[in-house]
């Protein structure tokens, strides 16, 4: 069914080898300019959001990511001195575990029984996907060789191209996912340019300039992360009860973690740390070393998902007006059913800067990419295209999660049952192929353009009720001609 590859509209796709060259691709570039160029700050008074507030009352069990020892061959040698300096956890620390996962646990390391996929249900899908896994994997050997790359453990990979977006579309190698990602995202560039400043960063946190806040609430937040994984937390001793006085011992992936999070909350002051981070970072490092998660992580916060992530959450406001102008045009049916407001009136995200009740359940789709909301597997296919193809795959999601869901929505009424649906739907999305070919047959027109456009849209909207409520002029901006719309569609698809 998969093996023929998605098919998008003659309008993504409209040249054979295409280069990205469009519009969206120089605000990509340009952004990762930006970032490269930030020079090191200490950060100023940030004020940071417990990350478990982000997932609190929705059901989270998250199976999550990839058994991958080649990964952290590369800590650095930084790594040991920063411990042996500043030892932030009493904790004792366990070896990482080379014995294969027990028959409980998925491919990654999580259990494969959740609140809303049953053992039985996981290997039901399991068993034909391992074999849809080891078909996919023999073609990316050929491409790469057909390519003159090297295929065993691959650092490079061909240009981007409709053919190689059709086969990251259906799913890159988990072995090779880290390093395909850390490739198309731009971060061999990153590292190039600024060689050395994660270890900087470290030597900095070393020194105690991690502020007092983003240190207590980091430290909070690391024994929350993936507690399901068993590279996170390690399953107790069966004569270890669970009143036993002795500390849960810290695993090396969580020391990482502790880390990336100290580094990134120094390099990013208008960040520090905030909620969903450490899950962003904690799947990153199940597929590649500490310095590359690192990067990842300014990507994703900086050129993918520009201010979603600040303290004043903008950038996610902007992000989810944008969603539900996509849903209301897309699906008139769904969006009135999710755009009333508790009280029965009803918002229209195209004349008012307000949001509908519903995004308090989809901000955190955003802010997390979906982490502890689809299943793992697909959160990791999800990826895949999110790093390749840029942030117009996580609204394209977030619609098809709604498409998918469309008949369940329809058939409820009240507000809180509502509520209650869209958080379960995509929670039981464990068929990760049905998902990928929704998405791609029925919103491939949502392009990169239309998303930046309405973004700026978004923005002047916030921009100007700052300014009324300072007492400041508004200012007055003409929309552009038909021509000059006609221009903008065209590129970028």
């Amino acid at each position: 069914m998969y093996e023929n590859g998605f098919q998008d509209s003659g309008v993504e796709d409209n040249a054979g080898t295409r280069p990205a060259t469009a519009n969206s691709e120089q605000r990509r570039v340009s952004r990762l300019s930006e970032a490269m160029n930030d020079a090191l700050a200490p950060p100023a008074n940030v004020i940071i959001r417990d990350s478990a507030a982000i997932f609190r009352n929705s059901g989270l069990n998250t199976p999550s990511p990839y058994d991958t020892p080649s990964s952290m061959d590369g800590a650095l040698e930084v790594h040991d001195q920063y411990f042996a300096q500043k030892d932030s956890s009493s904790r004792p620390v366990t070896r990482p575990s080379t014995a294969p996962f027990d028959a409980t646990r998925d491919r990654y390391g999580f259990r494969k029984k959740t609140q809303y996929v049953s053992v039985a249900q996981y290997e039901a899908w399991n068993g034909p996907y391992t074999e849809y896994l080891t078909r996919r994997r023999k073609k990316w050997v050929i491409l790469l060789k057909e390519s003159g790359l090297i295929t065993d453990r691959p650092t490079r990979f061909p240009p981007k191209s409709v053919k190689v977006k059709r086969f990251v579309r259906k799913g890159i190698p988990p072995d090779w996912r880290g390093e395909a990602w850390f490739y198309y995202a731009g971060g061999p560039s990153m590292i190039a340019k600024q060689p050395g400043v994660y270890t900087e960063l470290l030597r900095q946190a070393s020194m105690g300039e991690v502020t007092e806040t983003d240190n207590e609430i980091i430290e909070r937040d690391l024994n929350r992360t993936f507690p399901d994984n068993i590279k996170f937390k390690p399953d107790r001793p069966p004569d270890s009860g669970r009143d036993s006085q002795i500390p849960e011992p810290e695993t090396p992936l969580l020391q990482s973690l502790r880390r990336v999070l100290h580094a990134f909350s120094i390099y990013n002051p208008k960040i520090g740390y905030c909620q969903s981070l450490n899950f962003l970072a904690g799947l990153l490092l199940l597929f590649m070393n500490e310095e590359k998660s690192f990067w990842m992580l300014n990507i994703i916060t900086r050129v993918y998902l520009p201010g979603t992530h600040e303290v004043n959450l903008e950038g996610a406001n902007v992000d989810l007006g944008v969603l539900m102008t996509s849903i209301k045009e897309s699906m008139p049916s769904v969006w009135t059913k999710i755009a009333g407001e508790l009280d029965g009136s009803t918002i229209d995200p195209s004349k008012s800067m307000r949001l509908p009740p519903i995004t308090l359940c989809t901000t955190a789709w955003f802010m997390s990419c979906f982490i502890g909301t689809l299943p793992i597997e697909t959160v990791l296919r999800v990826w895949d295209s999110f790093f390749y193809e840029g942030s117009k795959t996580l609204f394209r999601i977030a619609l098809t999660i709604f498409k998918l869901g469309e008949q369940e929505i329809k058939a409820v009424n009240d507000p809180m049952e509502i509520f209650q649906v869209v958080q379960t739907i995509p929670r039981r999305m464990l068929d990760c192929n049905v998902v990928l070919e929704t998405c791609f047959k029925k919103f491939a027109n949502l392009s990169q353009g239309t998303i930046e456009q309405r973004r700026e849209e978004r923005r002047r909207g916030y921009a100007d009720e700052r300014a009324r409520a300072n007492g400041e002029p508004v200012v007055v901006r003409r929309k552009g001609t038909v021509f000059t719309r006609r221009k903008e569609r065209k590129v970028d698809r």
